[in-house]
């Protein structure tokens, strides 16, 4: 499931299901269970007539990327290199199988929703410049098993890392109830990490600063906690020794991965891989998907899908390299006939029901939520053109048809 459900730039755990908090949010659902495949749509011989399309006002032809924001977008771009490099959840804990919902670029203090406190998160991180987070759970249902969600943030030097957990850790976590108690857990395996929990909430987070890095966990324990309550019983021991490991796992991938000299964030290229400029842009203030543009390559792109095992496998199968977010997601395979089997194989959800497809472009794929996620975006489309296949999601139908034919468009015009 590639899930674009959480953006915004917002990283969410498990307990907002247990809360009843609700996210704004958008969703894309895909290959939910094995064997499940959309109906084959074989691609056409010829393009599709572009005078015949509605594209609306967005852009139909290729153009190199800028950034709003040239500042902020280095830092972006930081945080996605890091992405490529972290461990996926399941490599901490081949149990944590289903990805959880958040955004994984971040740069600012509303990245964390409902985590952490927020309040002092500028004195706290003086020196910050990006993280990455990744999350995952045991289970589909929010109510069995736990989530993991672990991060990494990248400060301007050691000593910023070294301040920033500490003082993040003082500041704590979101709390149900707060006049629960805290506790601080040591680490005879990791002296440095700062790390707290809450046995009746069954919530711990740690923070271990490495070199530039603050490695940030947490876990939330969504069973035991619901089973504590249920029958007033004891709650658990702090789960120190996943913690460990997360750090541990984490802490060797950051040995493949050089942050930018500060002096060097501003040349980060916009457009490593020249798939951004294939990708239809976000408009100003739009707020549908990610939240966020940029790229991410196969591995990273692991991060944002609902089964990683299983997408991984279709990754291999159909040459992926790239994702790229824009006004949606534009997917490059290896070639024509792989693209087509990605987008056969991929989107499929017992909630989407099939609708037309935008006037002039019958080969796009556009389904209609109904199900049981209220935040889900009611409306989807798909389309592949060569080695490429495109995702778009709106709350208007016409606007998802504009955005997948503005797309296509696009791909088409690549001359």
């Amino acid at each position: 499931m590639l899930d674009m459900r959480h953006g915004f730039g917002r990283l969410r755990s498990a307990r907002i299901g247990v809360r009843a908090a609700a996210a704004a949010a958008l969703a894309i659902s895909l290959l939910a269970t094995a064997g499940c495949g959309s109906e084959s749509s074989a691609t056409e011989d010829q393009t599709a007539d572009l005078s015949k399309l509605d594209t609306g006002s967005f852009p139909t032809r290729p153009q190199n990327p800028t950034a709003a924001d040239p500042a902020k977008q280095a830092r972006i771009l930081e945080g996605l290199r890091l992405g490529n490099v972290l461990p996926l959840a399941s490599e901490i804990d081949p149990t944590l199988s289903r990805r959880s919902s958040g955004t994984n670029v971040f740069t600012g203090p509303n990245s964390f929703g409902d985590l952490i406190r927020i309040d002092h998160f500028a004195d706290d991180t003086k020196g910050f410049i990006a993280g990455f987070a990744t999350s995952a759970r045991t289970s589909e249902d929010t109510y069995v098993g736990y989530t993991l969600t672990n991060a990494v943030m990248i400060f301007e030097s050691e000593a910023a890392a070294s301040s920033a957990a500490p003082a993040l850790a003082h500041s704590g976590f979101w709390l149900a109830d707060n006049s629960t108690t805290v506790d601080s857990v040591q680490s005879s395996q990791h002296p440095a990490a700062q790390i707290i929990w809450a046995p009746t909430e069954q919530r711990l987070a740690s923070w271990y600063p490495t070199g530039r890095f603050v490695v940030f966990t947490m876990i939330d324990q969504v069973e035991n906690l619901m089973v504590n309550k249920a029958f007033d019983i004891a709650s658990d021991p702090a789960p120190t020794a996943l913690a460990d490991k997360a750090i541990d796992i984490t802490t060797d991938r950051l040995k493949h991965f050089h942050p930018t000299a500060l002096d060097q964030l501003a040349k980060l290229p916009l457009d490593p891989d020249g798939l951004l400029r294939l990708t239809l842009p976000r408009p100003a203030g739009d707020q549908t998907g990610d939240g966020f543009t940029g790229t991410l390559d196969q591995h990273g792109a692991l991060h944002t899908v609902g089964d990683p095992a299983r997408f991984r496998a279709l990754f291999e199968k159909t040459g992926v390299d790239f994702f790229s977010y824009g006004a949606g997601i534009l997917v490059r395979t290896k070639d024509a006939a792989s693209a087509q089997t990605f987008l056969d194989t991929a989107f499929a959800s017992r909630f989407q029901h099939r609708i037309e497809p935008p006037a002039g472009l019958s080969t796009a794929h556009c389904v209609k939520y109904h199900g049981p996620d209220e935040h889900a975006a009611p409306f989807s489309c798909y389309v592949a053109y060569g080695r490429y296949v495109a995702t778009m999601v709106s709350q208007q139908q016409q606007d998802v048809y504009q955005r997948i034919s503005a797309q296509y468009a696009i791909l088409a015009n690549n001359k």
